[in-house]
């Protein structure tokens, strides 16, 4: 109980403050001499901090000492390790980010992956994460020591439940113990999650979710997933790996995915598949600017499209209706109040959008879909960073009740 009064104290200093203590009192019905007990320690752990005499009440007596939130008393890491580049971001106990690093995502790979780094041991590119993440504490000039928690969000299927990384295809990374590396490494409690989650995470809260109590974020970039948020929470399903949308079979599509499967609607709805399905339309004999190209991503078919090349908007319109089959899956078993649309295919905009929706309205159930709003991303690519910041967050003490629940 005193945990619970001392996480509802440091909550209302920190969305109320400047705050007195006889304030808090009154707010929460604590016996006074329990708030001042319970401030004091806060006190001398550095999270609360006294500003010093407010305004002396109309009745008079002695002005009350005002109390403020310290949120540099505590540190977090987000680090979002994608398929090609990793985001390590340091935030404060309020969720404000004071640093960043990027650089190219090591991965266990023998092929060349663009701008990764490949080849390397997952211990060894978890290790680099964690050398990266210490330097960026370093640059903030607060101590290493006042580091809380570490959100950990990866490109595949993660088990929250044990922080392990069970199988990320674009990493080459097979049942690989994210968090007990890391945790060794930094000297802080790891949460892991997919990217997915945490995207759905930081949409909710920051971006384009408004914080309602039930959303799905559909994660479509170089892979497929999805993020399910249920009255607030994320839905991690009993083995951690709730959202592997990607990986559901799609009836007749006979292409092989990287888990080792055949047919799953990842391969036909994702940045790949928009290759593919360009690739197909050339080697029919379809004409597209992207001809005179030897290679081309998602990216150069978007350009195109929006130049006017009718190929590559075929593609596009192709991979949305897939796409918006995805969505309606979701809208019929979650029953959201908001689908938002993001990861690397989410730029696209209507070009992707509307045949997406067109497909949800064409597969969701009536009832599941009324009401439902579908949304594209606000945050683009900080979502994943900045929802391994908030994940960390809300596993810290300092952010109990405050922000979210996992």
């Amino acid at each position: 109980m005193r945990e619970v009064n001392r996480s509802l104290v440091l909550a209302l200093v920190k969305e109320g403050g400047p705050v007195s203590r006889a304030s808090i009192a009154r707010s929460t019905t604590l016996a006074k001499p329990t708030v001042s007990a319970i401030v004091d320690e806060l006190i001398a752990d550095g999270l609360v901090r006294e500003l010093g005499p407010g305004s002396t009440a109309v009745s008079g007596g002695r002005p009350p000492i005002l109390l403020e939130f310290n949120a540099r008393s505590q540190l977090v890491v987000g680090a979002h390790i994608g398929a090609r580049r990793t985001t390590v971001a340091i935030g404060d106990a309020a969720g404000e980010e004071i640093a960043r690093r990027e650089f190219p995502t090591p991965t266990a790979l023998a092929a060349n992956t663009g701008t990764a780094v490949t080849g390397v041991a997952p211990v060894d590119a978890l290790r680099m994460v964690a050398a990266e993440a210490r330097a960026a504490i370093q640059s903030t000039a607060l101590p290493t020591a006042r580091l809380a928690a570490v959100g950990a969000v990866l490109p595949g299927l993660t088990d929250f439940h044990t922080g392990v990384c069970l199988l990320a295809p674009n990493l080459g990374w097979r049942d690989v113990p994210v968090r007990d590396i890391l945790a060794a490494e930094l000297g802080a409690p790891v949460y892991v999650h997919n990217a997915g989650q945490a995207a759905a995470v930081a949409e909710n809260l920051e971006g384009a979710g408004g914080r309602v109590g039930d959303l799905a974020l559909l994660y479509a970039g170089t892979g497929l997933s999805a993020g399910v948020l249920s009255d607030g929470r994320v839905f991690h399903g009993v083995g951690g790996t709730a959202g592997e949308i990607g990986h559901n079979a799609v009836p007749g599509n006979e292409e092989p995915c990287n888990c080792g499967n055949v047919g799953c609607l990842e391969t036909v709805a994702s940045g790949p598949a928009i290759v593919r399905a360009v690739r197909r339309g050339l080697v029919a004999g379809e004409t597209s600017s992207l001809a005179a190209l030897e290679t081309f991503d998602a990216r150069d078919v978007t350009a195109a499209a929006r130049a006017g090349d009718a190929l590559a908007a075929a593609a596009i319109a192709e991979i949305g209706a897939h796409l918006g089959l995805a969505a309606s899956w979701l809208i019929n078993a979650y029953n959201p109040a908001v689908v938002v649309v993001g990861g690397g295919l989410a730029p696209i905009g209507d070009l992707l959008l509307d045949p997406l929706r067109a497909a949800v309205a064409r597969h969701a159930l009536a009832p599941a879909l009324r009401g439902v709003e579908i949304r594209a991303s606000v945050l683009g690519p900080d979502a994943e960073v900045r929802g391994a910041v908030l994940l960390a967050l809300q596993h810290s003490e300092t952010y109990y009740r405050v922000v979210f629940r996992a």
